[in-house]
């Protein structure tokens, strides 16, 4: 068995995107002996990438002749450096005999299903991982991405197809198999369609005091932690304006952890007239930062899992998480669970930081939830099972 696992990240988006639960997973692989490896956008060749972006801007010219209600541009941006990792992943597994190929989304499976098929040396078998609540389609489009009525049928009707090809599909949660089923209208799910939770992570930990000192915080502030890349979907300006609007007498700070563009939230801070100066940063050890808090807020519009909200959980900080998606499944009693509405955002920041108590009986309650999570020996166990499944049959 030769594996090869495929994404659209980016080098910088390993950080605090599918990599961070992938390689654990990878180096469990190895040490079984089996060989896995990972290729991203870093993998494309130079004309590859002057490619796709050459096709970019042809499809990006016809759609400006006719005006639509999608937002062709960014679409075809998303949906081109996928389909070119599915034809990067084809090149691989003829190259080097890949046995089994997964796709980290669905459209990068359809465009590994395609230029396989004009490939007769490409014999492996594939699957997928959902990483979005619910289907693609429904996901970019929460995410920023316009799409018209017919734009997201068809991409529907293809990622069905898709989905229904695949030796195996997963999802980090039961709820999420389950909205996918229900997005794309399949009555009753595949048997080879599975739930296959992240692995509960290893993170470094440090007392309370120790980890402040090296990131120089301050002993006297409430630090308030956001974790997670720039985007829509994350919400930050609604933790902005909760933090605004916060009525508190101890002094507090608000962290971001995460890439992307900041000044938006910039923007946002200034029109809020938030009086304190946001700390946006940018590590490789989220232990160091989640000892350091006080408290752990997540206000995602959408999770399939949290891999964050987990972390939180493990590193024992006291955690609010909005209740969507896989998030209750996954953090259960271990994090303060509430509506996404600013009210209710402020209430609960406000409840915890004032009350030491329910902080450390919060932060007790996740330690235990994070204790009983599956580790990585037993998430490798359960895809081995499936790869192994999918070449038998």
């Amino acid at each position: 068995m030769k594996i090869l696992m495929v994404t659209r990240e980016t080098q910088a988006e390993k950080r605090y995107g599918l990599g961070r639960s992938l390689m654990p997973l990878i180096l469990e692989f190895r040490q079984r002996g089996i060989t896995v490896d990972y290729i991203c956008q870093t993998n494309l060749g130079a004309r590859s990438v002057l490619w796709q972006h050459r096709i970019h801007r042809f499809f990006t010219g016809l759609a400006q002749i006719v005006k639509f209600e999608t937002d062709f541009s960014v679409l075809l941006q998303v949906l081109l450096e996928r389909i070119n990792m599915g034809r990067l992943a084809v090149k691989f597994v003829v190259r080097h005999g890949y046995t089994h190929v997964h796709c980290h989304d669905p459209i990068i499976a359809t465009g590994f299903r395609f230029f396989a098929g004009f490939n007769l040396r490409c014999n492996a078998v594939w699957g997928i991982t959902e990483h979005g609540f619910g289907c693609y389609t429904q996901a970019i489009s929460k995410d920023g991405v316009k799409l018209g009525k017919f734009v997201m049928r068809l991409m529907q009707y293809l990622e069905v197809s898709t989905l229904l090809s695949a030796n195996w599909v997963i999802a980090p949660t039961n709820i999420g198999i389950k909205q996918i089923a229900d997005d794309l209208k399949i009555s009753k799910l595949p048997t080879n369609w599975h739930c296959v939770v992240h692995a509960r992570p290893v993170i470094n930990h440090y007392s309370k005091e120790e980890a402040r000192k090296r990131l120089g915080w301050d002993d006297n502030v409430a630090y308030i932690l956001g974790v997670g890349r720039i985007a829509p979907v994350k919400q930050f300006p609604l933790l902005l304006e909760a933090c605004a609007r916060l009525k508190i007498k101890k002094n507090f700070q608000l962290v971001i952890l995460g890439e992307g563009d900041y000044n938006n939230l910039k923007v946002v801070a200034k029109q809020l007239k938030f009086a304190q100066e946001i700390q946006f940063a940018i590590t490789d050890d989220i232990g160091l930062y989640l000892c350091a808090a006080d408290l752990y807020v997540s206000v995602s519009a959408s999770e399939s899992f949290g891999l964050a909200n987990l972390e939180a959980l493990t590193s024992g900080t006291a955690a609010i998480c909005t209740a969507v998606g896989g998030v209750p499944e996954v953090v259960g009693n271990g994090a303060i669970l509430i509506d996404s509405t600013l009210d209710s955002l402020i209430t609960a920041i406000q409840c915890l930081l004032e009350d030491d108590e329910l902080r450390q009986l919060i932060a007790q309650k996740g330690r235990a939830r994070a204790a009983e999570w599956p580790n990585i020996v037993q998430v490798t166990d359960a895809y081995e099972a499936i790869y192994r499944k999918a070449t038998n049959n």
